[in-house]
């Protein structure tokens, strides 16, 4: 499978090391100011950083476009690392709970699972929508739009 529009997110944030851990950690500050204001709506906030972004003169080539997308994908990943360990330490307190009531514990190990699942679906998802497009230069933004979508969503849904 070409795995293309997984390095891409990748290289946009090692190909300026100091510059991406900078970008990142404002582009998190926006999406949680914007998390906080969204109430019931925090689906609106995806976008935020990468429509903003393709605004600007080199945001609007599909290079510039990738690099948006990978931009905000990667603020959304580490929200998404966060909820993850939060929702992994609450499975485990639900877990000794369990235990101090002679129930079988299986919270963590049915997040970790589902995580893997997840994760599993994500690319194979991202791959199908890459390949549709594969005889276009869209294919990287639609790829890479997928990535955002799905990373933003999880991690939504890990809150």
């Amino acid at each position: 499978m070409n795995r293309l529009w997984t390095i891409l997110p990748i290289v946009t944030v090692l190909g300026f090391p100091a510059v991406a851990a900078d970008t990142t950690a404002a582009d998190v500050a926006t999406i949680r100011a914007c998390l906080a204001d969204a109430g019931s709506e925090p689906h609106g906030c995806i976008g935020k950083i990468s429509d903003a972004c393709q605004e600007l003169p080199a945001g609007s080539t599909t290079m510039g476009v990738d690099e948006c997308l990978g931009q905000e994908q990667a603020a959304w990943d580490v929200l998404l690392n966060e909820n993850y360990l939060s929702a992994t330490a609450a499975a485990k307190e639900q877990d000794a709970s369990l235990v101090e009531q002679s129930i079988e514990p299986g919270a963590a190990k049915s997040l970790v699972k589902a995580q893997r699942a997840w994760i599993t679906f994500r690319d194979a998802e991202c791959d199908r929508r890459f390949e549709l497009y594969k005889d276009g230069t869209i294919r990287t933004n639609i790829a890479s739009s997928c990535l955002l979508m799905l990373t933003a969503t999880r991690a939504l849904d890990l809150q």
